[in-house]
């Protein structure tokens, strides 16, 4: 994207007629299956082009569907009935380095011409395509801007609405690099804010359970949890709450081992010594001693080990009780904690220290954010500034023009007056609030726009606008659904000699219902329904001379063509 910015910001500044040549321009339009619209081809001629026909006829179908293959957004209830899918094609003629740095960007073909395309299907898929390849619709709307710019009857109100009012202020500007760059600071902004407050709400949160996971910590941390300490002390207890038993068992262990009569030890050194004697006579009797003095041995160390337990263990009631009492703790720990071992409790203890680091952490993270949203806002604020002061110096000329057109549209002493005030918090805009005060009669009394003017008015005064913006910088091809509404006679012929003048060099499409318009076009296009077979459906015909005399004087009469009203079409005409 930035190539052509930066292409465009180049243009502006020093070939700003060049860019004016150079403008995309709408040369044929395709429709298929769209609501009454069974299959319409158009072809589109440089200059003032207007588009006429009754209420119900299809006019702003055929703007909706334009809109479509622009990027708008689909209702698939607009499909022709009967049909599955509809289809809308778009071709332009240009030859502007600023479309062809978007599609390089968005690695899409280069050719003589610029193809847009949009299919819808019933079943609620949609598809886009830029010269034969396929794209999302955002995309066909990001380069709608270098190619259309679509007035529609709902415009006029977002005339009288502050962030609109802005927005058209900057196109007069030229301010659309200094605005990326204020909205992009202004989203970091945001963006940072959000993360703040979100870091905020989650360390109160953390807080609230601050004492509880410590409590938990520093009671498992205190016992000095260890597992072969548990395991030994578990061992110990068996020994110490039956010492007792253990020697009197030992005792009688060892007197049948190695006793004073008929001991197994003795018994088994008998053996031996008979073994001792024969045991060179064969393997076998070898294997046998062998065997036995093997078991001997192991009957001695027993004797050993039976001597040195019985020494070790002895009744001890306090060391019993030390024993009793550091195991309950592990094991109500245990129980608290719904596990079974002890590595289970020293893992959990772990948990509870990294969630107390944790929340160590959060007044670091917090001091961190806060030092960014510093920074952030003197940066807004900053390209804030720059935004504003760029919007105040060139408000004079943009007061001057509206009112300079205003004027050549049958409003001879309307003023307008356009007030820039200071906010202390940024908005999506910037910094500065904005209100377009209008005056219709010279009255001198200027009231908002939004309170004052009627639908006439704002057609005129929305009109005025798209005027000096398309002299003050590149615009494309300019569009309008019926902006001349609310306005009649004299003031329809002034709106359409204004459009033609804009349209030396700006392509402009006009739909309309005042002859006066309609006159000064340099092109005549009718849109009407009709109806076979008890199908009803819309088609576009362009009008040679004769017709046109004939429309015209049908938008004079009615049906019904007289004399008067043909006469008058025909003294249209010739004006131009």
């Amino acid at each position: 994207m930035q190539n052509y910015q930066d292409m465009h910001a180049f243009l502006r500044n020093g070939y700003r007629f060049e860019a004016i040549l150079l403008a995309p321009m709408l040369k044929h339009l395709h429709i298929t299956n769209y609501a009454l619209i069974a299959r319409t081809e158009v072809s589109f001629e440089k200059g003032f082009t207007v588009i006429t026909g009754e209420t119900g006829a299809g006019k702003s179908i055929l703007l909706e569907a334009l809109g479509l293959v622009l990027g708008s957004r689909a209702n698939f209830n607009s499909i022709r009935k009967g049909e599955e899918k509809c289809f809308i094609e778009a071709s332009f003629d240009y030859n502007d380095p600023l479309v062809d740095s978007f599609l390089k960007n968005n690695s899409l073909d280069l050719w003589d011409e610029l193809i847009l395309r949009r299919e819808i299907t019933r079943s609620g898929r949609s598809r886009g395509f830029i010269n034969d390849t396929p794209v999302s619709i955002s995309v066909l709307k990001e380069i709608s801007i270098f190619l259309v710019d679509l007035h529609g009857q709902q415009e006029n109100i977002s005339l009288q609405t502050p962030s609109y009012q802005l927005k058209q202020l900057d196109a007069f500007a030229q301010n659309s690099d200094l605005f990326n760059a204020y909205n992009q600071s202004f989203h970091v902004l945001k963006s940072i804010d959000k993360q703040l407050s979100q870091l905020k709400d989650a360390a109160a949160q953390v807080r609230k359970d601050q004492d509880y996971f410590s409590f938990q910590y520093e009671e498992l941390n205190s016992i000095e949890l260890n597992v072969e300490e548990f395991e030994g002390l578990t061992n110990e207890l068996g020994e110490l709450e039956h010492a007792e038993d253990i020697q009197r068992s030992l005792m009688i262990a060892q007197e049948a081992i190695d006793g004073d009569h008929n001991s197994a030890l003795s018994a088994a050194r008998t053996a031996l010594s008979e073994l001792r004697s024969v045991q060179s006579y064969s393997t076998k009797l070898l294997e046998l001693f062998e065997r036995l003095n093997s078991s001997l041995i192991e009957l001695e160390d027993v004797i050993a080990e039976c001597n040195r337990v019985q020494q070790s263990v002895e009744w001890n009631p306090q060391r019993l009780e030390q024993v009793r009492e550091r195991l309950d703790l592990y094991h109500k720990l245990l129980h608290k904690h719904s596990v079974d071992t002890v590595t289970e409790l020293i893992e959990i203890k772990e948990e509870y220290r990294i969630k107390l680091d944790g929340i160590a952490s959060y007044d670091t993270e917090l001091e961190e954010l806060e030092d960014k949203l510093e920074l952030a806002k003197k940066e807004a604020h900053q390209n804030a500034e720059v935004l504003s002061n760029s919007r105040r110096s060139v408000l004079p000329q943009f007061e001057a023009g509206l009112i300079g057109r205003v004027r050549q549209l049958g409003m001879s002493k309307a003023t307008v007056n356009v007030l820039l005030g200071e906010s202390d918090d940024l908005s999506a805009s910037g910094k500065d609030t904005i209100d377009m005060l209008f005056d219709a009669n010279g009255s001198k009394s200027l009231v908002p726009l939004r309170e004052s003017a009627s639908g006439g008015e704002v057609s005129r005064l929305m009109l005025a606008l798209k005027s000096i913006l398309a002299a003050n910088d590149k615009t494309p091809t300019l569009i309008f659904d019926e902006i001349d509404t609310g306005v009649s006679g004299e003031v329809a012929k002034q709106i359409g000699s204004l459009m033609k003048t804009i349209s030396n060099t700006t392509q402009i499409l006009a739909v309309t219902h005042l002859p006066g318009v309609a006159a000064k076009g340099e092109n005549h296009f009718k849109i009407q329904k009709k109806e076979e077979k008890e199908v009803v459906f819309s088609r576009l015909e362009q009008l040679n001379e004769d017709e046109r005399i004939k429309e015209i004087a049908a938008m004079f009469s009615g049906h019904k063509l007289t004399d008067a009203a043909l006469e008058s079409a025909r003294n249209l005409l010739q004006e131009n």
